[in-house]
């Protein structure tokens, strides 16, 4: 117990010389920078520190005594990436150390694996490797390879006469360049277009447009830039909210066709009977 503890001890002065001696007030640029800057350091600066036991030798001296007895490394490095499962949710791109990596839109459904170097980060899928980025330190990013937004706009792109997204195009075209800015921001469409198929029921597709105009004029895009657009043009015009019409689910009666009728039938109905005079 006590020759663990003292090993201990020992390992845990040598990290709090490894944190002042070499990492403290220094500035790295990036992983190459660091491990330039530590080989300097381990070569030059290091090994002429005194011996911790041997206080008249330095570690250059004591090593170079034990150097001959060492065995050499390994003709192969170890595999020292980080291996993770990954599944990407609402857009495409996965998540690691607290930033965002792109993937193939195809790719988004599937279990895929996260391999990360110090300077690589990968996706795999099975045993095909469909994404490679540089990897960052920072927080909050998103690295994107441009092929992957490219893939992804043109999956916006293609046409389904049943989807709601195409009816919109229909009715707005320029929600077509809405969607394309929105999916290069890595954002998920399928709220947008919800709302906005509310908005379009609601308002038309001559308001709609209009705002979908000046939302793509000031770069403030998303569906609820829009809807605040419709409801202050609402205002200045001083109209009522848009009130829907909320039909039940039942089929018989949402393809139901009402014949309108003329009003003056209504009317007829509250005139006195001439029979019931007499």
């Amino acid at each position: 117990m006590h020759s663990t503890a003292h090993a201990k001890g020992k390992i845990e002065r040598q990290i709090h010389y490894l944190r002042h001696a070499f990492f403290a007030a220094r500035t790295l640029t990036d992983v190459d920078d660091l491990n330039a800057q530590f080989q300097r350091w381990r070569d030059a600066i290091a090994p002429q520190r005194p011996h911790p036991e041997q206080r008249d030798r330095t570690v250059a001296d004591t090593f170079a005594d034990e150097q001959p007895r060492l065995l050499p490394l390994p003709a192969h490095p170890f595999d020292t990436d980080v291996m993770r499962p990954v599944r990407a949710r609402k857009t495409p791109s996965v998540r690691f150390d607290r930033n965002a990596y792109s993937i193939p839109p195809a790719a988004v459904p599937r279990p895929l694996t996260l391999l990360a170097s110090p300077t690589t980060v990968r996706v795999i899928d099975g045993a095909e490797e469909i994404a490679r980025h540089a990897r960052s330190y920072d927080t909050g990013q998103t690295i994107e390879d441009e092929a992957h937004v490219a893939a992804l706009i043109a999956t916006t792109r293609q046409a389904n006469p049943s989807s709601a997204r195409d009816r919109l195009r229909l009715a707005v075209p320029a929600i077509a360049t809405l969607f394309e800015r929105l999916a290069a921001r890595g954002e998920s469409l399928r709220a947008h277009t919800a709302r906005l198929l509310a908005l379009l029921d609601d308002y038309g597709p001559q308001e709609l447009a209009a705002a979908v105009a000046r939302a793509l004029e000031t770069d403030a895009l998303g569906a609820g830039t829009i809807a605040h657009l419709l409801e202050q043009h609402r205002r200045q015009r001083r109209q009522k909210p848009p009130l829907r019409l909320v039909l039940p689910d039942h089929p018989g009666v949402r393809t139901l066709d009402v014949t309108p009728h003329r009003l003056e039938s209504y009317d007829a109905l509250t005139r006195p009977d001439p029979d019931d005079a007499q």
